[in-house]
């Protein structure tokens, strides 16, 4: 199903919807766009938030579980995701979702994930204006060849043509048909010209394509960009298929299990008892993180652990172009 929601009729629809699940959307904060709770905010639509919307699926930082001391036994106590919508999604980090199922559908699967991934509607929105960090196209995934939205809403300069892909994006545009028009062949013809032109930028970037970015990893002086890293971890913190955690008992004797996002490129990740490390050097670690995304991730899965976001690049501290891996400026 296709339709035409006039810009001027967003918030109300965002405001229906809140009244029954919560509503996440991109709003400006400290001259940033983040993602939060809608609360009647202004929507901040223009670009690609710094941190992926896929922290609501898998958060920085979660209770796995509480547990209660009653008469020297214990009682477990898990906590229920919310209903959500997220809105602004964009093509890329939607890619994100369909490799992290992939990744934390195998066995033993994430149950806490799951259950927040069945329970949230996905709302994407189409890269009008890809920013210069952004190659999705050259890893699978542009406004023209996506799957698995439940609505995809492409900017018109009116309005938002809008396209149900499940049948939870179906029930909520038959729900409200007061806020909805049927488009006129102006408004399709302007879609699929934003489509086409939002794809012919991001496929002219050839030099950000998978074989040059295998050449790199081949050539790449490691040792060099370990020296050059700052070892922030930032790079990982901000990707949206990067998953390592690490979990801590908090509280005695009553508490909960938080599990926390880690990253392998910190060098506490792979200490083991003793002291030793088999990935001492910030190169080694740097060089493991991209194995595990363009080797690893790819044997195990049949999908490349990288979207093409760009989001590395963009927040690196040491200005290290994530895809040709030299040092920008």
């Amino acid at each position: 199903m296709i339709v035409f929601l006039p810009k001027d009729k967003l918030p109300k629809l965002l405001s229906n919807l809140s009244e029954m699940l919560e509503v996440v959307a991109p709003v400006r904060l400290g001259g940033e766009s983040v993602f939060v709770t809608w609360k009647g905010q202004p929507i901040d639509l223009e670009m690609n938030p710094q941190i992926s919307p896929i922290e609501f699926l898998l958060p920085q930082k979660e209770v796995l579980f509480k547990y209660i001391q009653q008469s020297g036994r214990y009682i477990f106590k898990e906590v229920e995701p919310k209903s959500r919508l997220i809105l602004g999604m964009r093509p890329c980090d939607l890619n994100a979702v369909t490799v992290l199922d992939k990744i934390l559908g195998s066995d033993p699967s994430d149950k806490l994930y799951f259950k927040r991934r069945s329970s949230t509607i996905l709302a994407v929105i189409n890269c009008n204006k890809p920013a210069e960090t952004c190659f999705c196209s050259q890893l699978g995934a542009n406004p023209e060849r996506i799957s698995g939205f439940d609505l995809f809403f492409t900017e018109l300069d009116s309005g938002y043509i809008v396209e149900s892909g499940s049948p939870a994006g179906l029930m909520i545009l038959k729900e409200y048909p007061e806020l909805f028009q049927e488009p006129d062949k102006a408004h399709i013809k302007e879609m699929n010209r934003v489509k086409s032109e939002s794809r012919k930028i991001l496929e002219s970037r050839t030099d950000q394509s998978l074989e040059n970015i295998s050449k790199a990893l081949e050539n790449a002086d490691w040792e060099a960009l370990g020296k050059h890293c700052l070892n922030c971890g930032g790079c990982t913190f901000v990707c949206p298929i990067c998953h390592c955690f690490n979990i801590l008992d908090v509280g005695i004797p009553d508490g909960e299990r938080i599990r926390c996002r880690d990253t392998c490129v910190l060098s506490g990740f792979s200490r083991m008892a003793g002291g030793v490390n088999p990935r001492y050097s910030a190169g080694d670690r740097m060089r493991n993180l991209y194995l595990d995304k363009f080797q690893f991730i790819l044997e195990n899965t049949g999908l490349i652990g990288c979207v093409g976001c760009g989001r590395c690049t963009r927040v690196c501290l040491a200005k290290i172009d994530r895809w040709s891996l030299k040092v920008l400026g």
